[in-house]
């Protein structure tokens, strides 16, 4: 019979305490505890969901930055109003902070806490009705900076305050493929989707490595499992969602992140990528579309506030990963 060292080209390690369970470890590593005199190994990682923080206005819609200990989330709206409101998140408690220069809903949002990006929307009433205008956050202050070379809400985007894309979305006359890259001053139109859509809740990723998965569509059946990947100059169709939906939230990066929530109806799935394919994990534990999420945490961690239910809500979920420590026996 082949030996551990054999095996593994090593001989087993020794340890003076547990190996961390948080995000990324070496799961399938054996080691001996000397604090208890145990061999033990380390499992394979599991995510759930537990509650967090209300946010202070009930809302859907809203754009998301930053991470589940330096969340930040802007605009929104209750269907009317659009709201101009802005709110940062500390792992525990959501504080308001000051207001956007224009109220808006069915926006895109994307960067940190100190570097917020808030990308088109819809205004609440008047022509044309869609933002063309987006604004950058500093961690106190809403600044209006370069317009976008389309009009449209219900769009994605991915990316830095001074490097991101923005994608899909509807003018409201059609459903968009266009794309532009901003560099912190101006937007350029660069590759088009594959397929036009609408309904997105953001993206995985950077304006050079990004994911966009789902979508509403203008044709039955009306909504989209389909997922299409950016390399910086073009986009690519790749492996489906399990579930088809629109209005769902994104959270990591582009070879590991999560999509959750969404309509039809309102969804509580949530699904994994590996960079390669997705699988079904931990559910929400309320079923809703149009949350703000944080698009730039680690796949260890991320949260989910607000959205629609049947109605809006003021909740946030966040989402923890972590490993299992088993003890081996003889038995």
């Amino acid at each position: 019979m082949a030996t551990y060292k054999e095996i593994k080209g090593t001989t087993v390690k020794v340890r003076s305490s547990s190996m961390p369970t948080t995000y990324p470890q070496a799961a399938g590593e054996l080691y001996y505890n000397s604090s208890n005199g145990q061999y033990e190994f380390l499992g394979p990682g599991t995510g759930a969901w537990s509650s967090g923080g209300n946010i202070n206005q009930a809302r859907q819609s809203m754009g998301g930055a930053g991470t589940t200990t330096a969340g930040l989330v802007f605009g929104g709206g209750g269907d009317p109003p659009a709201y101009a409101l802005s709110e940062e998140y500390n792992g525990t408690a959501w504080t308001e902070g000051n207001n956007m220069n224009t109220a808006r809903w069915l926006l895109a949002g994307t960067g940190t806490q100190t570097a917020g990006l808030a990308v088109a929307g819809r205004l609440e009433s008047g022509s044309p009705g869609k933002e063309i205008k987006a604004e950058e956050y500093d961690g106190t202050n809403w600044t209006e900076s370069g317009d976008l070379n389309t009009r449209r809400d219900q769009l994605g985007a991915a990316g830095t305050q001074t490097a991101a894309i923005a994608f899909g979305g509807t003018d409201g006359s059609s459903d968009q493929a266009v794309n532009e890259s901003y560099n912190g001053s101006s937007w350029t139109e660069v590759g088009d989707l594959n397929t036009a859509r609408t309904g997105l809740g953001g993206g995985l990723g950077s304006s050079t490595a990004a994911i966009l998965a789902g979508g509403g569509l203008a044709s039955a059946p009306y909504y989209s499992a389909s997922v299409e990947s950016w390399n910086g100059s073009a986009w690519t169709e790749i492996a489906e969602l399990n579930t088809q939906r629109f209005y769902s939230s994104h959270s990591g990066t582009s070879t590991e992140g999560y999509v959750f929530g969404g309509q039809p109806g309102t969804k509580s799935v949530t699904e994994h990528w590996n960079g390669t394919s997705w699988t079904e994990v931990a559910d929400l534990a309320t079923a809703r579309s149009k949350m703000g999420a944080s698009p730039q945490s680690s796949p260890d961690t991320m949260f989910a506030t607000g959205g629609y239910t049947t109605t809006n809500v003021a909740i946030t979920e966040e989402w923890t990963f972590s490993h299992s420590i088993k003890t081996v026996t003889t038995s």
